[in-house]
């Protein structure tokens, strides 16, 4: 893989995975994928209305067709807002972020949003039916029973909603008549589920920070099912739980709105800096 270093003709191998905001990876995708899109990320800046400081700055990053990158970082860092520009829910300040060559800002809005699936770290949990809380992630499936069961046995849910005296159409939280609650993870799956929905369309997966209110069992569990949904896709997973940053196959580290460092999992701890010492610091908590 050619990482594009701080300054390319220093020697030290270490500087092939240090990233300056002039990041991008000419590597070929090696895996075959039907979906023929890639996202360009140029000279990408974004300040929040009344800021004077911008929150992401001069990012560039390609990612590849099908590829998973994680994008790292301390709270504060820029993962999130750079995750809602993806989604087109702000514009850029300055820069663009291109869909195999398209600028987004130039697709209509409707079908920037049917081409994405998005599980965020505070999903909805809707007073409503199981049917509903899982269809309405595409509601033209929203009376399609096998649709709304496929993507709950994907999620791991399926056999808590069978349990459920009323099944798809049991009320979903205590404020409503007859309402059950779900436990966190629970609730997470129900979240995948209604992701699912829109699998079939949706060419780009987000995660944002899907895990960070989970137990590491059930954190675990849920690394499993993204892997497998994310298969072929091209998928964006934002976390500063770097557990999940393993299973990608490029982490994009993020510092005061930049991209610090790049490169796999291996390459960053042999780097031994910003990520190194973020994935040592976590892991010595679970020892």
């Amino acid at each position: 893989m050619g990482l594009v270093s701080r300054q390319p003709l220093l020697e030290d191998s270490r500087q092939d995975a240090r990233a300056t905001n002039q990041v991008s990876d000419s590597r070929p995708d090696s895996r075959a994928t039907k979906y023929a899109i890639g996202i360009q990320i140029k000279h990408l800046s974004f300040c929040y209305p009344g800021s004077n400081k911008s929150t992401v700055e001069n990012i560039n990053l390609t990612i590849q067709p099908g590829e998973m990158i994680a994008l790292v970082g301390e709270n504060g860092a820029g993962k999130t807002t750079l995750a809602k520009l993806l989604c087109r829910l702000y514009d850029p300040t300055s820069g663009t972020i291109a869909w195999n060559g398209k600028d987004l800002r130039s697709l209509p809005i409707a079908e920037v949003r049917s081409r994405i699936a998005v599980v965020m770290q505070d999903y909805a949990r809707f007073p409503t039916t199981v049917r509903e809380n899982v269809g309405f992630g595409n509601l033209i499936y929203l009376s399609d029973d096998t649709a709304i069961n496929q993507a709950i046995s994907e999620a791991g849910i399926s056999a808590k909603v069978k349990s459920l005296s009323q099944g798809l159409e049991t009320p979903l939280g205590k404020q409503l008549e007859g309402g059950v609650d779900l436990s966190g993870g629970q609730w997470q799956r129900i979240a995948i589920a209604r992701a699912l929905m829109r699998l079939s369309t949706a060419e780009v997966l987000i995660f944002d920070e899907p895990t960070a209110a989970l137990d590491p069992k059930t954190e675990h569990e849920i690394y499993s099912i993204f892997r497998q949904i994310a298969a072929g896709k091209t998928t964006i997973v934002i976390s500063h739980r770097l557990g999940l940053a393993k299973i990608a196959d490029r982490i994009a580290v993020m510092e005061n709105g930049q991209i610090a460092e790049i490169g796999t999992h291996d390459e960053l701890m042999e780097l031994n800096e910003i990520y190194g010492s973020m994935f040592t610091r976590q892991a010595s908590s679970y020892i």
